[in-house]
């Protein structure tokens, strides 16, 4: 790099960081006892049996997440043969799934810091789970969108709350590198969803358009409602999980906050004379307001364009969440749609959809890896981007069965390294005061990605002009994503989240 440029941003940086450190410490001598109090036990305790338990029933809610997205793709030639829909009626379904969704995220993320975790947590997975099954007996295929919607609240509350449900019980220290690692189950989601479809749909489903009724077109509801039904039952390992501390702290409720630090304590094999056990009979909070909540609602979203580098790095991560959703989800809503127009087999349909969804596993562990290495997150979503860019041009020049799968494949993988990157990468960039703000903007802006996505692409597919319009736009939002990640100038390996 230029070393007198380097030194300029290094300089603005550190200008930035000393305002954010000046702002970030009015309310330290107020939220010691409280917050910080809190973390030092959670720290101490460390990550243990409680928190890889924990993992698995929050990733329970991040599986039902990617799992609902991925039904569409999986069920859209089903549906289509049975209600007669035509190709711009696509993307509804996708559309109303994902405004539901917008609109679950923003509603139970603030009724969960009134409600409670624990009541939310349950909440949402069950609205998602029952939703399903009575979408999976929907009549016509506008039944069908109205009940995606509301399972769409469900499972978009699911995912802030399990989330802040999960960073409330772990250990600062860790928090970042286990949220990466909670990732892994939203590509298990679409996994688990794909294998359902392998083994159901074409052998309960119709061969063609003529004559296809409900009674020989059952394939797509057995999805539907098992997976509705496989989210009810996820349910029975969350009973018995208590409410955070944090939240029982910022209700007051000192002595049941203690009884569950206590119980992480023991289920970690922590010993009973270790001297946390201490810390927790001593834990006191002063300012229980600032434990949950959004109590830094006064400050603005001015404070997000705070200095240069900052106004930039907010402009750039609004355009990668945007630009990369629309362009994935254009890609992942419409798989088995594509594959038609690429000729592929009925029969193989659900098999080369199960080898994509497969691919995206090692996605996300590689991309949970590759943010640590000397790479970084920017590199990281950079050349993962790029890759993803170059893939999707190629879907539209092969023809081979073998060919199509494999950069399909690659385009899952690389988009998986890439979610993992600027998830990692966005919390990092914004000091604690304005932390879930910028994260809330840019989530909000890819809803709305998802929600055109499907929209544009159906319209354009109505066309006539088979999948190249389609792919172009994809593609081009891609590349546009791709850029804004090369732009961006501040750097986070290192940081913590405090």
């Amino acid at each position: 790099e230029n070393g007198g440029e380097a030194l300029m941003v290094d300089n603005e940086q550190i200008m930035e960081s000393l305002q954010s450190f000046s702002e970030d410490s009015k309310g330290l001598v107020h939220s010691f006892s409280g917050k910080d109090q809190l973390n030092s036990i959670l720290d101490e305790i460390g990550v243990g049996t409680f928190h890889w338990k924990l993992m698995v029933i929050c990733g329970c809610g991040w599986l039902a997440d990617n799992g609902w997205v991925q039904t569409i793709s999986l069920i859209v030639p089903a549906i289509q043969k049975e209600f007669g829909i035509e190709d711009w009626e696509l993307g509804f379904l996708g559309s109303a799934l994902f405004l539901g969704m917008a609109a679950g995220s923003h509603v139970w993320g603030r009724l969960s810091d009134k409600i409670g975790r624990r009541l939310a947590f349950n909440a949402t997975l069950a609205i998602a789970g029952c939703m399903g099954i009575i979408a999976s007996f929907s009549v016509n295929y506008y039944m069908l969108i109205i009940f995606y919607f509301l399972l769409g609240t469900g499972v978009g509350g699911n995912l802030p709350v399990d989330g802040a449900m999960f960073a409330e019980f772990t250990p600062k220290q860790a928090r970042g590198k286990l949220m990466v690692l909670l990732s892994v189950f939203w590509s298990v989601g679409g996994f688990f969803v794909s294998l359902f479809a392998w083994v159901l749909i074409p052998r309960y489903g119709c061969d063609s358009k003529d004559d296809c009724h409900a009674s020989s077109n059952l394939g797509w509801r057995f999805v539907v409602g098992g997976f509705g039904a496989v989210n009810l039952l996820s349910l029975l390992f969350r009973t018995g999980l208590p409410e955070t501390p944090a939240f029982l702290c910022s209700k007051g409720e000192i002595s049941r906050a203690r009884d569950v630090l206590r119980r992480i304590a023991q289920s970690n094999a922590i010993s009973p004379s270790h001297r946390v056990y201490r810390k927790i009979d001593g834990l006191v909070v002063d300012r229980p307001e600032l434990l949950v909540g959004d109590h830094d609602s006064h400050i603005g979203c001015s404070e997000l364009f705070v200095g240069r580098y900052m106004k930039a790095t907010t402009y750039l991560l609004w355009g990668i969440w945007f630009f990369s959703t629309y362009g994935f989800t254009g890609f992942n809503l419409f798989l088995t749609k594509l594959f038609e127009y690429k000729n592929i087999h009925a029969g193989s349909l659900y098999r080369d959809a199960l080898v994509y969804s497969a691919a995206g596993v090692p996605g996300s562990l590689l991309g949970a890896y590759l943010v640590d290495t000397q790479l970084g997150r920017i590199w990281t979503m950079v050349m993962s981007t790029a890759i993803t860019v170059v893939c999707l041009l190629f879907f539209l020049l092969v023809s081979n069965e073998a060919q199509i799968i494999a950069i399909s494949c690659l385009v899952n993988i690389s988009s998986m390294v890439m979610f993992a990157a600027y998830y990692t990468y966005t919390p990092e960039v914004y000091r604690t005061a304005v932390r879930g703000r910028g994260v809330g903007i840019a989530s909000g802006l890819s809803r709305v990605a998802g929600v055109l996505a499907p929209l544009v692409n159906s319209g354009l597919l109505a066309l006539g002009s088979g999948i190249f319009f389609p792919m172009i736009v994809n593609t081009a939002a891609m590349g546009i994503a791709t850029v804004c990640m090369s732009l961006l100038p501040i750097k986070t390996k290192g940081r913590t989240l405090e």
